[in-house]
């Protein structure tokens, strides 16, 4: 393309179709151009961040730590120092030891401490305990009322848990030597104290010797009135077992409700059974009125209406029987059709009588003739339910028999239980009363075993007096306070404090410090880095005409370029090189949040590719807070906006060229539009686009923050991608995060990142 210096919106014609190039999606759905792939956007680094916010807060945690230091050392020298004596006292080993040592296999070194050590620490325990220290105390106190026996062993409440007691006691490795130790800053106190100790514990022995003999003697009454008890508590459980078994309970209480509960239940089941089997026999008493038979004669009745032959003969006895009644009604009874259904009434009843024997087995003549009349339906059905009924009056009174059985034996056993069970409860208690002296017989004999096992037998020996350390010029030495300790400790804790606020403060303040973080940090390529400058970034227009009045184009060939402007121009010189293939024709350039520079790099960016020779077009895209035309002093009556609106506006009457450089035309935002989202959403805001691709070398988009507003992602798809510019000390991290998420969800091309504002960056431009 021409580089000369002419305006292309002179040479302005009407755009052919262009399809502006675009690039391959990364790992998260962001089009990069010519740049590596990651699958990666965002990464912490929480170490390295950790080491870099202590060497930025340097400071914070050395005055910190010095702070500290200087208060333990201010606190170290009002202490008041303590001193520190001690005795030493010969345990002379007790017989059991003795007999221990003497016995065994082993070595009699390698027994020696195991054995001692046990009944020394007891006897440590007993020697510290008030009952020892109660005598010893009245003594103290005659001239020293202040010491009590709380203060002695870490139970005030002024001392710490790591304060170590006052008086001590604690046994020498591998002797029977025990040193007595007491702290105070009174040196006649320690001694006089020690001493009381020392004679305390001297008598302690000589007391204790001579009252061995007379607990042994107690443990001895104590086990002959344990062994009775141990005999008899097994026979007891016996017993309690035996009658378990035998009238087969667990718990008297238990059972007693059982007996009551089934007893009960019988009495209910036999008046249950009394009331249906009166209701069974007045139902009997019925039925046999009403057929006249007994149940054996029912069962005759039955058995006769369940032969076929029988019935059938009674059938046709009873049709004969009809008919001699209707034709004795029309003839006399020695007309001939009487006297044949006379002779078939003959015939018949000597059948009849024959099968009624057959099938009642005995003679008819001793049958009731109720029986062998002809069983209806009805009648057949009573004589069923009489059987029935018969039987049931029979289960009945058996049922009854045997729960007035039951209820009787129930009641016996009830009346029995009480004795049994009060005789289980006897001997329960005797056992808990039994097992209960038994454990209060053992607790009581192994206190007295403990008070006499480890007793010596031999009064002790001071081998060391009371004394406190002394220097080879006679001075006293302090063991309170340690001067390097303290100041160890208040060193560690000040520089913890410190730490502690250095990541504070870091938390609290949680950008990208330097250009090194932000590479670290997003695995977007890092497309410059602007160092912080003092200059003057963007140029009033007041006096812009006169820089260019008063400078030839010669002359500002010649002015060196501050390393601020040469990061732009090797800005500009990275994207020629990273697209080489496919040049940037468009960009959008935009930011996470406010005040993080995009403005400032979109303007020094353009000036810098226009000083290169490019015919750049600074579009100010941020409908919402324009301040392009504020900087550069232009004109906004009519910009972007009323462009897009507009369609019968001509770009070249709009776009306005810049006052300082030849190569850059600027279009301003316009006025505030109501609806900026719907205007760069618009067809025609992409058609303008398409001119604006066509007629410059480069067109940058200056566009609102990321993040909460759609403006970038609506224009950055019809370029060839988008940068974001991140402020070094400005830029929240959390906000870069979103904000990229936010374009990987809408599959927004981008380009790369630009740090802005480092102020070690400007360093590596001054070449001298």
């Amino acid at each position: 393309m021409d580089t000369e210096n002419t305006n292309p919106l002179s040479v302005y014609a009407a755009p052919t179709p262009t399809i502006v190039p675009t690039y391959p999606l990364n790992g998260h759905g962001i089009r990069l151009a010519a740049t590596p792939t990651n699958s990666k956007t965002f990464k912490p680094q929480v170490l390295s961040q950790f080491w870099r916010g202590l060497w930025r807060r340097s400071i914070l945690v050395l005055g910190i730590t010095t702070a500290t230091t200087a208060a333990a050392y201010n606190w170290t020298t009002y202490q008041i120092p303590e001193y520190e004596g001690s005795f030493q006292l010969f345990m002379e080993p007790s017989q059991s030891q003795k007999n221990l040592l003497e016995s065994a296999d082993q070595p009699l070194e390698t027994i020696t401490p195991v054995a001692s050590e046990i009944d020394v620490q007891s006897q440590i325990k007993l020697l510290e305990s008030p009952k020892v220290m109660t005598g010893i105390l009245s003594q103290i106190q005659t001239r020293y009322p202040e010491v009590q026996y709380s203060s002695l062993f870490n139970q005030t409440l002024q001392q710490t848990r790591f304060e170590p007691d006052k008086l001590s006691v604690e046994l020498i490795p591998d002797t029977q030597i025990l040193k007595v130790s007491y702290r105070d800053p009174d040196p006649e106190k320690i001694e006089f104290v020690l001493g009381q100790v020392a004679q305390g514990y001297l008598n302690y022995s000589v007391q204790n010797a001579q009252v061995v003999s007379l607990t042994q003697e107690r443990i001895k009454r104590i086990e002959q009135q344990m062994n009775p008890l141990q005999a008899r508590i097994p026979g007891i459980r016996r017993e309690m077992l035996n009658l378990q078994q035998k009238y087969i309970f667990v718990d008297p209480e238990i059972r007693t409700r059982q007996l009551t509960e089934q007893w009960s239940q019988v009495q209910a089941e036999q008046l249950e059974t009394q009331a249906q089997l009166q209701q069974a026999q007045a139902q009997y008493a019925l039925l046999q009125e009403q057929l006249g038979l007994n149940p054996e004669q029912a069962m005759l009745a039955s058995a006769l209406t369940q032969s076929p032959r029988y019935q059938s003969l009674l059938e046709k006895l009873l049709d004969v029987e009809t008919n001699i009644a209707i034709e004795s009604t029309r003839f006399t009874e020695k007309a001939p059709q009487i006297q044949t259904l006379l002779d078939q009434r003959q015939q018949l009843l000597p059948l009849l009588q024959q099968e009624a024997r057959q099938v009642l087995g005995q003679d008819i003549a001793t049958v009731n003739p109720e029986i062998l009349k002809f069983q209806d339906s009805v009648r057949t059905k009573l004589t069923e339910n009489l059987i029935t009924t018969a039987n049931t009056i029979q289960m009945l009174e058996i049922r009854d028999q045997v729960l007035a059985r039951g209820a009787e034996q129930l009641d016996q056993e009830i009346q029995a239980f009480p004795a049994i069970a009060q005789q289980y409860t006897t001997l329960e208690r005797e056992l808990e009363s039994a097992s209960q002296r038994l454990t209060d017989l053992t607790l009581k004999g192994q206190e007295l075993a403990l008070e006499v096992e480890p007793k010596p037998q031999k009064p002790w020996e001071l081998i060391a007096a009371p004394t406190i350390p002394q220097t080879q010029q006679g001075q006293l030495i302090a063991v309170s306070p340690h001067w390097p300790v303290n100041l160890a400790l208040g060193g560690l804790a000040g520089l913890g404090l410190g730490i502690l606020a250095a990541q504070l403060l870091e938390r609290s303040n949680n950008v990208f410090h330097t250009a090194d973080e932000v590479t670290e940090s997003v695995t977007l390529p890092l497309l410059g880095v602007i160092p912080a400058s003092d200059e003057a970034l963007m140029l009033p227009a007041a006096i812009a005409p006169q820089l260019t009045s008063q400078l030839t184009q010669a002359q500002t060939s010649l002015i060196p370029c501050s390393p601020f402007q040469e990061s732009f121009r090797s800005l500009n010189t990275n994207l020629k090189l990273m697209a080489a293939e496919a040049p940037i024709r468009a960009c959008v350039i935009s930011s996470a949040m406010p005040s993080d520079g995009k403005s400032t790099v979109a303007l020094n960016w353009s000036k810098g590719a226009a000083a290169m020779g490019q015919k750049v077009l600074l579009v100010d895209a941020d409908l919402r807070y324009p301040k392009l035309h504020k900087v550069l002093g232009l004109n906004n009556q009519v910009g972007l906006g009323e462009l897009v609106v507009d369609p019968t506006l001509d770009p070249s009457e709009v776009i306005q060229p810049s006052n300082l450089d030849q190569n850059l035309w600027i279009l301003t935002a316009g006025q505030m539009a109501a609806d900026p989202t719907r205007l760069l959403a618009s067809v025609a805001m992409q058609e303008l686009m398409q001119k604006f691709y066509e007629m410059f070398d480069l067109i940058v988009y200056d566009t609102a923050p990321l993040l909460g507003l759609a403006d970038a992602n609506l224009l950055a798809p019809h370029t060839n991608g988008l940068m974001i510019v991140i402020g070094v000390g400005k830029t929240d991290r959390q906000a870069v995060g979103l904000a990229l998420r936010e374009l990987q969800m809408a599959g927004v091309p981008v380009l790369g990142m630009i740090a802005n504002g480092d102020k070690r960056e400007s360093q590596y431009y001054a070449y001298s």
